[in-house]
């Protein structure tokens, strides 16, 4: 029981008693929720779905599954149940929670990790970032979602690797290369594009597709490039490294100051330049690409998606062919079982038709083997954010905004803190990464400075503001211990004179939230909505600061009692801690 979840051991118990009614079969049919407080821990619906299976009174195949489950010896004392209306509803007992607080306390770090992912290889794609174009807000929500999703996975056992597919071909950097060319042309020198590589460049690229707007024409120019460069013209394969060589160091830039974790893969789509004409002519053969109009298309009319082009009229390929080349190298070179895209809404239908390619070509074993992690496109109070446009608010500002708005309140409420510069820098990002975790990933956002650095409320702030106060009241507890037994030394329930009996009800809100962490985790690995974890933790972090408010913790009297209470807000710092790792969060024990 020791390393159960509650819902887990529930199930195990439910699992034991079907089994000596031998009603093994129904087991699939069964769910457990938890429920309203009122109701207990958890509650199933077993006994209605049994009753109805085997024509019997719900009550009665309830009472008669709680007897079967009474029965086992290792539920004494560990769970009460009580039937409601055809359902049974389970209370876990105050030992039963003091056991998961050893069980915290004991795993630290790890408490909330397990094994069921079975080593199961993942590979998680976000983070797509444009070659010579500077990442903005909008680059954000796959940064964030991608990195918090990665380590989910891994804390759940899963083998999960991370892939930018940094965007690096296609027929934009024609355009870049036409507009280049042109600013050469017109007498401009190259040196002032090294100065500062990204932002010169994407103010070429801006400046080309304004001129485009107003006359097309120039649009066939920029195509022109790319078709030299995809020939192996040695002047433009020559800048196009160099863009994407300058483009790679300022984006592993962006990457540490994220604080995201190292990428296992950086394969852009330039990689799967070899493998194109293979898949083409595959394709071909089986009989799905067919020429229309002057280009080769799959014709997925009857799946009312419309037709997918995979090569223009011009020769040019298309992403749609270096997705579906990616997902057959994926599988077929790097042995992976399972594909998540994380990428905005509006690629929705490219990824229909590149999983739907990819099916009727055999490349997907399994069709499930592939997701698209879809999120909402976060835009500006003006409007929808354009690189092209050039209506952007670029990261590095946003970044530094947040820091000097995060130092200017720390230095307010804490002007003796040392390390206030690197404090304020963990508070900046938490104030930006929580801003667009705690949305659920499917809603649209508009980014305003004051939402996204805000520290009041359900924030990133918030909650390391809680998991600091908690660490100061440890210190202070330390200093003013009258006897030498730190917070943390010995077991709770075999502690000399203490028993469940000594739990209060504060202190009981307190352990059955903290009970709920490894379930929450396991459900993001599930349903890859990390905004789940962001309510949880922010849950926490209210039910024990209302606890503080209202119970004696460093000036209780009775020692004992005390040293419960110290361990209890030690479990639930490491709780906040684990969570806010998982979503790419510092927890400053000091601000």
């Amino acid at each position: 029981m020791q390393n159960e979840t509650g819902k887990n051991w529930i199930s195990h118990l439910l699992a034991s008693a079907l089994s000596d009614l031998k009603l093994t079969s129904y087991l699939d049919s069964l769910d457990i929720k938890v429920p309203d407080l009122n109701f207990g821990d958890y509650s199933t619906n077993a006994a209605l779905i049994l009753a109805k299976k085997l024509k019997e009174n719900p009550k009665e195949a309830a009472n008669k599954i709680i007897e079967k489950i009474q029965e086992n010896a290792v539920a004494k004392d560990l769970v009460t149940m009580q039937e409601a209306g055809g359902f049974i509803n389970f209370t876990l007992t105050p030992q039963f929670l003091l056991n998961n607080l050893n069980r915290i306390l004991d795993q630290g770090d790890l408490y909330g990790c397990s094994v069921n992912g079975g080593g199961k290889t993942v590979i998680i794609e976000y983070f797509q970032n444009n070659v010579a174009k500077p990442p903005h807000v909008g680059h954000l929500r796959s940064a964030v979602i991608g990195d918090c999703l990665l380590r989910v996975f891994r804390s759940q056992g899963f083998k999960a690797v991370s892939d930018t597919h940094i965007g690096d071909w296609g027929t934009q950097f024609g355009i870049l290369l036409f507009a280049y060319k042109e600013f050469i042309k017109a007498g401009g020198e190259k040196k002032l594009i090294e100065a500062d590589p990204i932002d010169e460049l994407n103010k070429l690229y801006v400046g080309m597709s304004a001129k485009i707007e107003a006359d097309p024409a120039l649009r066939d120019l920029g195509k022109e490039e790319f078709a030299k460069l995809e020939q192996g013209n040695t002047e433009n394969r020559e800048l196009w490294q160099w863009f994407v060589r300058v483009s790679l160091e300022d984006f592993e830039n962006y990457r540490k100051i994220l604080e995201v974790l190292p990428f296992d893969h950086n394969l852009g789509e330039s990689f799967y330049e070899d493998k194109m004409p293979p898949i083409l002519a595959e394709l071909k053969q089986k009989g799905l690409l067919v020429e229309s109009q002057g280009a080769q298309v799959v014709n997925l009319e009857p799946q009312k998606m419309g037709f997918a082009v995979l090569v223009k009229s011009d020769g040019a390929t298309t992403y749609l062919t270096r997705d579906v080349a990616t997902i057959k190298y994926r599988i077929e070179d790097m042995k992976l079982e399972k594909m998540l895209y994380v990428v905005d809404n509006r690629q929705a239908h490219h990824f229909n038709q590149v999983f739907e390619i990819s099916k009727q070509a055999n490349y997907l074993p399994d069709p499930k083997a592939v997701e698209h992690v879809d999120f909402g496109f976060m835009s500006l109070p003006e409007g929808a954010i354009s690189t092209r446009k050039g209506t952007t608010i670029s990261l590095r500002n946003l970044i530094d905004e947040a820091r000097l708005r995060a130092l200017q309140i720390i230095e307010e409420k804490n002007p003796a803190l040392e390390n206030k510069k690197s404090v304020s820098e963990q508070v900046a990002l938490a104030a930006i990464k929580y801003f667009d975790l705690s949305h659920n990933r499917k809603t649209e956002i508009v980014f305003t400075w004051d939402k996204a650095l805000s520290f009041e409320g359900n924030t990133g702030p918030y909650l390391q503001y809680t998991h600091a106060r908690i660490h100061g009241i440890l210190r202070k507890s330390q200093t003013n211990a009258d006897s030498t037994q730190t917070h943390a030394d010995t077991e709770i329930p075999r502690q000399s004179g203490f028993s469940s009996a000594s739990v209060g009800d504060r202190e009981l809100t307190v352990l059955r939230k903290l009970i709920q962490y490894p379930e929450i985790v396991a459900q993001v690995a599930k349903d890859y909505l990390p905004n789940n974890l962001c309510n949880y933790l922010f849950e926490l972090s209210q039910t024990f600061n209302s606890f503080y408010q209202e119970v004696p913790v460093s000036q209780e009297q009775n020692l004992m009692i005390r040293d419960f209470r110290l361990k209890l807000i030690t479990a639930t710092a490491q709780v906040i801690r684990n969570g806010l790792y998982l979503l790419g969060i510092e927890a400053p024990e000091e601000m």
